[in-house]
């Protein structure tokens, strides 16, 4: 059963001039976009006061301002690079945040590994420089080299086929080991595959 990933990916983009001017007023406590479409988003900010020249300077670079309160604004304006790349892609947006002018933190949802590759490949093809800066851990199975050495071996000759190619009396002889200590590594390794997978898959 899969089951969705949950990632943080930070990348970089200069081409927002909304975001750039508010981080360039003083007392800015946060940065964050509540909607992201592909030509346009609604972003989020909030600081200690909003000055009237504050207010003029998002104006004139929106769509739209809204007050929400003394030290919160709303201002929907036009999807910079990343934001349209995001909001474009299969991942769905859980929340995202500015860390400064340059770079956005974007928390999202893939429904698998694969879905994350395709997702880095085509922001790193954007020239966004993408990173994950925060997910699931990768599998660690503590297989030895040894092990490793086996598997690969068992695999590439054929053993693990519907009808065998190599039985592990041909593959020990290839490795110069006794059939008796194949078995047992190749049965220790797999008791270790089969644990891991058990685990992942665990509804």
């Amino acid at each position: 059963m899969n089951y969705p990933l949950e990632f943080v990916i930070q990348v970089q983009r200069d081409d927002c001039k909304i975001v750039d001017a508010i981080m360039k007023m003083t007392g800015v406590k946060s940065v964050s976009r509540l909607k992201i479409e592909p030509d346009e988003t609604l972003h989020s900010f909030e600081k200690d006061n909003f000055s009237e020249r504050d207010m003029l300077i998002l104006k004139k670079l929106s769509i739209n301002v809204a007050r929400m309160g003394q030290k919160k604004i709303w201002v929907y304006g036009k999807s910079c690079s990343a934001c349209r790349a995001m909001a474009l892609s299969e991942a769905v947006i859980l929340s995202s945040t500015s860390v400064d002018n340059y770079r956005i933190n974007y928390r999202v949802l893939v429904e698998n590994r694969g879905a994350m590759r395709r997702l880095m490949k085509k922001l790193e093809d954007d020239d966004l420089k993408p990173m994950i800066i925060e997910g699931p851990e990768e599998k660690k199975i503590e297989i030895s080299e040894r092990e490793f050495a086996i598997l690969k071996m068992c695999y590439e000759l054929g053993y693990f086929e519907n009808e065998r190619r190599a039985s592990l009396t041909d593959i020990a002889k290839i490795m110069g080991i006794s059939t008796s200590s194949l078995s047992e590594t190749l049965r220790r390794a797999m008791k270790k595959l089969v644990k891991d997978y058990l685990k992942e898959s665990k509804p």
